[in-house]
C-alpha cells in the first residue's frame, strides 16, 4: 500500500505563466501539492488573474510516480535548488524548495523510498555529470542525431526549460542572408560566423562596446560586461513569441496592458538580424521555435499591434524572398541549414561560447563573451544578501535580463563534427534515375510459379533481414545486405512458415477475394465488386511487428511480435515472431471489426481502428508503460478479466468520428495518433493522454481543408506522418494531401491510382507510394512534386513497400503477384566500400 515519505515546506510550483506556493507531500508511490497562497503572475508579480475571470484561485494537485520518466536539476535564483520532473504523459513540473539540501532530500528520498518503474535519468543532478554520462557528443560527432536534436538535449542538460520563462532554451543564429530570392545552402557566404557571439559579429560595434568595457574604471575585474543585455531572457522570448498564447498575455503584462510600441515588436526577419548586428544593446539568439513552428510568424489571432511611424501596419511576419512568403517553408529552409553541413562543422565552435570553456573566465574575455555577472550561476548568493531594496534589485535583474545556461565543459573546446563522407548516403538524396536499379530476385519462395501463393500483403525490414507476409498467411523470411558486385546488393532465401491459427479465424476465401486478386491491373474483379456491395468495406488484414519492450533490432531477437487484426473473430492476434505461435486474441473492447493497427516508431504503443468508429491505443509487451498511462475509463471498464496472460493492455479509447475508422498513423515521438474514416473525417489525438487534439476534413468540392467533423468529405485511405508535424492524407479520390497537425494544408497532388502503400523517407524528405497502376512513385514531401517513377507493372498491382534500416538503404516492393523487388542505388566507388564487405 502507499504509505507517507516526506512533507515539504514553502515550495513553489513555476509554470511558463504562473507562480503557485504551497507545501508538498511525498508518499511511496505520489506526490501531492497544497496550494497555501495566490497563484502569482509571473510577469505582474500579482495576482494572476485568467481570462478576466476569477477561477478558483488555489488548486490542489497529485502525480503519480509510476508515471515519472526523468528527473532533472534545475536552477533557480541562479542557485542549485529547483527539480524538473517528467511523466510518461507527456506533463512536465518544475519545483523550486527551499535551498539546495531540501531538493537533494527530495531527490533522494524519491530515489531510495518510492516506487518509480519507469524513472531512467541519471542519479546525478550535477549538469556536469550528466552531460558526460550521457554520451550523446558521440552521437552528435557520428551523425547518429541531428544538430537540432543536440542542441535541444544540451539546453535541456544546461538547465533550460520551457517551463520557465527566464531560462527558455536558446539556439543559435544560422543564416546571415535575408535579402536572396533563392537559398543556397552549399554556399558558405549565407552563414553567420558560429565562432563568435551576436555582439561580436560586427566589428564597428564591438569596437564601441570594448571602448565602453574599457571605461568602467569603478567597477571590480568580475563585475565588467562587454554587454548589458543578454543573448536570452524572458523579454527576447516575449518579443519573438507574441503572436500565439500564452505568450501574447504575457507580452502585454511586461508592457503594462498594452503591446509595445509598434516600432519596436518582432515583425520582419530581416530587420531582427539587422537590428541584432547594429544596435549595441541587442545582442539576441533565436529559440527552438525558429526551426520547429511556423505558426509563431502568423497573427492567426488577429491582434490589433497598430502601425509604426511610417505607417506600416504590423501584422504576421514578414520573411526574406526566399521563403516565398510561406512561414512553413521558411521553417523548411531554416531547419535544412541547421542541418547543413556548414553548420554541422562549425556548430562546436557556437556551443563552445554557450555552453562551454568560452563561456566564463580568460577565454570568455578573449572570445568578446562577457555578460553582466548577474547572469552567471554561482555570481552572488542571494541569501546572504541582508539589505531589502539590494535583494530586491538583484531578484529584479535576475529574472528579467537573462540568465546564461550551466556550463557543461569547463577546460577544452567541444569536438567537432566527423566529416560527411562517413556516413552512407540515405537512398533517396540527390536522385538520379541512371544512379538507380531495380531487381527483382529470380529464387523466391512467392511468385505465380512457387509454392508461396496471394499477394505480400505486409512488408518488414528488421536488420538485414525482409519479411513478407503473403495473402495466404505464410511468412517469408530473406536475408538482404550490401555487395561489391554488378548487382549492389546480396539476397537469398531464408525461411517460409504459415502463421499457426488455432480456429477458423483466418478465413482464405476473404483474402482472396480480397483488393489483390489476380484480375486486371486494377486489382479489381468482378467478384471482389460484387462481395464489396454485400459487406462494406472489403476486409483487410493488417499486419505489423511490435518490438518488444527490451529489443534490440536484429532480426532474431526473441521477443519481437507479430501483430495482425481484420480476423472474422474481430480481434487483434499476437503471434510469437520467433515460433509464429499464437500468443493471445483480444478484442480490446472494439464492437464489431477491427479495420487497421499501427505500432509506433519505439514498438511499445499500438493504436487500432475499428467500425465502431472509435480508436484504441494499446501498450504492447510494457506493463509499467501501461500501469502509468491507463487512463481510469479504461481501467475500470475493460481490463477487469484480461489482465493475466494479456502482451498487450488497452490505455486509451480515443473519440471523435462518427463512422468506421479505415487508417491510422502513430508517431509516438510526436505523441501523435492521426486516424481517418469512411466519411472524410481525420482526427488527432495525443497518444499517452489520449486526450483530442482536432478534427478536419477535405471538402469534395472545393478541395480544400475544414475544421469539424466531414459533411461533404472524402474518404481517407492511407495515412503517413512526418517528424517535422506534418502528415500525409491519401483519399479514396486518388488525391494525396500534406497537412500541418494544426490544420494547415501545405501541399496536395493527384495520384491517379487508389495506393495500397505509402511511406515517408525523413532523412531524404521523400514520400514513397505505390498501388494499382503497379509503378513506386517518389515525391518531394515539401510540395509533392515527383521526382521519379520505377516502373514494376508486370508483376501487378504494388501491395507493400518497406525501407532497410541498414546503413546502405534499399526499398523493398511486394507486388500483387506475390514477388518481391528491390529498388538500390547502383555501386560506385564511394559506395562499394560500405559496411559490409
Amino acid at each position: 500500500g502507499e504509505h507517507f515519505v516526506h512533507n515539504f515546506e514553502s515550495i513553489v510550483i513555476v509554470s511558463i505563466q504562473t507562480t503557485r506556493a504551497g507545501t508538498l507531500l511525498l508518499t511511496s508511490h505520489s506526490i501531492y501539492f497544497h496550494q497555501t497562497d495566490d497563484t502569482i503572475d509571473v510577469m505582474t508579480k500579482e495576482k494572476f488573474v485568467s481570462d478576466g475571470k476569477n477561477g478558483p484561485s488555489r488548486q490542489d494537485n497529485k502525480w503519480k510516480l509510476n508515471r515519472l520518466t526523468d528527473v532533472h536539476g534545475r536552477r533557480s535564483m541562479l542557485k542549485s535548488q529547483a527539480l524538473e520532473l517528467f511523466f510518461a504523459n507527456m506533463e512536465g513540473l518544475f519545483l523550486t524548495f527551499n535551498g539546495t539540501k531540501e531538493r537533494d532530500l527530495f531527490h533522494a528520498k524519491l530515489r531510495g523510498n518510492c516506487k518509480a518503474p519507469l524513472l531512467r535519468s541519471f542519479k546525478s543532478l550535477n549538469p556536469r555529470v550528466v552531460f558526460k554520462k550521457s554520451k550523446l557528443t558521440e552521437l552528435w560527432r557520428k551523425r547518429k542525431i541531428s544538430n537540432f536534436q543536440y542542441i535541444m538535449a544540451l539546453n535541456l542538460m544546461a538547465g533550460r526549460t520551457f517551463n520557465d520563462i527566464t531560462q527558455y532554451p536558446v539556439f543559435p543564429w544560422v543564416l546571415a542572408d535575408y535579402t536572396s530570392e533563392t537559398l543556397d545552402l552549399s554556399d558558405n557566404k549565407i552563414y553567420r560566423d558560429l565562432s563568435k557571439p551576436v555582439g561580436a559579429l560586427n566589428p564597428d560595434r564591438l569596437a564601441q562596446l570594448i571602448d565602453r568595457y574599457n571605461d568602467l574604471d569603478g567597477f571590480p575585474e568580475e563585475e565588467k560586461f562587454l554587454y548589458g543585455s543578454h543573448y536570452s531572457s524572458p523579454g527576447v522570448v516575449l518579443h519573438y513569441l507574441m503572436r500565439q498564447e500564452p505568450y501574447t498575455s504575457m507580452h502585454i503584462a511586461l508592457q503594462s496592458g498594452r503591446f509595445d510600441c509598434a516600432d519596436r515588436l518582432f515583425f520582419d526577419m530581416g530587420g531582427c538580424w539587422r537590428s541584432c548586428n547594429s544596435s549595441t544593446s541587442d545582442v539576441k539568439e533565436l529559440l527552438p521555435e525558429f526551426f520547429s513552428c511556423p505558426e509563431i510568424f502568423e497573427n492567426t489571432n488577429d491582434f490589433p499591434f497598430g502601425e509604426t511611424q511610417t505607417k506600416m501596419s504590423v501584422d504576421s511576419v514578414k520573411l526574406p524572398p526566399w521563403a516565398k512568403g510561406s512561414p512553413h517553408e521558411f521553417i523548411r529552409l531554416h531547419r535544412l541549414a541547421l542541418e547543413s553541413e556548414y553548420v554541422s562543422n562549425n556548430l562546436h565552435r557556437w556551443i563552445d561560447l554557450i555552453f562551454g570553456y568560452k563561456q566564463r573566465g580568460p577565454a570568455a574575455l578573449s572570445a568578446h563573451n562577457v555578460f553582466h555577472y548577474l547572469s552567471y550561476e554561482g555570481s552572488v548568493d542571494i541569501d546572504k544578501v541582508t539589505d531589502d531594496l539590494e535583494r530586491k534589485a538583484i531578484e529584479g535583474h535576475i529574472q528579467n535580463f537573462g540568465q546564461t545556461p550551466s556550463q557543461l565543459i569547463t577546460k577544452e573546446s567541444h569536438p567537432s563534427r566527423s566529416r560527411r563522407e562517413e556516413e552512407p548516403t540515405p537512398l533517396f538524396k540527390d536522385l538520379l534515375l541512371e544512379n538507380m536499379r531495380c531487381d527483382t530476385p529470380k529464387k523466391q519462395f512467392g511468385g505465380p510459379k512457387q509454392s508461396v501463393v496471394g499477394a505480400i500483403i505486409s512488408l518488414h525490414a528488421l536488420g538485414d533481414s525482409i519479411f513478407a507476409i503473403h495473402s495466404d498467411f505464410t511468412l517469408c523470411s530473406y536475408k538482404l545486405h550490401h555487395a561489391r558486385g554488378a548487382v549492389p546488393f546480396y539476397f537469398k532465401n531464408d525461411k517460409a512458415r504459415v502463421l499457426e491459427s488455432k480456429d477458423a479465424s483466418l478465413s482464405h476465401n476473404m483474402v482472396r477475394n480480397e483488393n489483390y486478386s489476380e484480375g486486371p491491373s486494377t486489382g479489381e474483379n468482378h467478384e471482389s465488386k460484387t462481395f464489396e456491395k454485400r459487406r462494406q468495406p472489403i476486409r483487410n488484414i493488417s499486419f505489423t511487428i511490435a518490438l518488444g519492450a527490451n529489443s534490440s533490432n536484429s532480426s532474431s531477437d526473441p521477443s519481437h511480435l507479430l501483430m495482425s487484426c481484420g480476423y472474422f473473430d474481430d480481434c487483434v492476434k499476437i503471434h510469437s515472431f520467433d515460433s509464429l505461435q499464437l500468443q493471445s486474441s483480444q478484442n480490446g473492447g472494439h464492437r464489431g471489426h477491427i479495420n487497421c493497427l499501427e505500432v509506433g516508431d519505439e514498438g511499445e504503443m499500438m493504436v487500432t481502428g475499428g467500425a465502431d468508429a472509435t480508436c484504441r491505443i494499446w501498450v504492447v509487451d510494457h506493463d509499467a508503460l501501461a500501469a502509468a498511462i491507463t487512463d481510469g475509463f479504461v481501467k475500470s471498464s475493460l481490463v477487469k478479466e484480461e489482465l493475466e496472460e494479456t502482451k498487450c493492455f488497452i490505455s486509451h479509447v480515443l473519440l471523435g468520428h462518427v463512422t468506421p475508422v479505415c487508417c491510422v498513423a502513430i508517431c509516438t515521438k510526436l505523441d501523435v495518433v492521426v486516424s481517418g474514416s469512411q466519411d472524410g473525417s481525420i482526427c488527432i489525438h495525443n497518444i499517452r493522454s489520449g486526450k483530442f487534439i482536432r478534427s478536419l476534413h477535405i471538402d469534395a468540392t472545393t478541395k480544400g481543408v475544414h475544421e469539424s467533423c466531414a459533411g461533404n468529405g472524402i474518404p481517407v485511405k492511407k495515412l503517413a506522418i512526418h517528424m517535422d508535424g506534418s502528415f500525409v492524407a491519401h483519399l479514396r479520390d486518388g488525391s494525396l494531401h500534406v497537412i500541418s497537425i494544426n490544420g494547415q494544408e501545405l501541399c496536395s497532388a493527384h495520384t491517379g491510382e487508389q495506393l495500397n502503400a505509402m511511406i515517408i523517407c525523413p532523412k531524404s524528405e521523400t514520400l514513397i507510394t505505390g498501388g494499382d497502376l503497379g509503378s513506386v512513385r517518389i515525391w518531394k514531401l515539401h510540395d509533392l512534386s515527383l521526382q521519379c517513377t520505377v516502373d514494376v507493372k508486370k508483376h501487378g498491382a504494388i501491395t507493400s513497400l518497406a525501407l532497410t534500416p541498414s546503413e546502405s538503404q534499399f526499398l523493398c516492393i511486394g507486388s500483387s503477384n506475390g514477388l518481391l523487388s528491390v529498388f538500390s542505388r547502383k555501386n560506385d566507388v564511394t559506395i562499394a566500400s560500405s559496411l559490409f564487405s
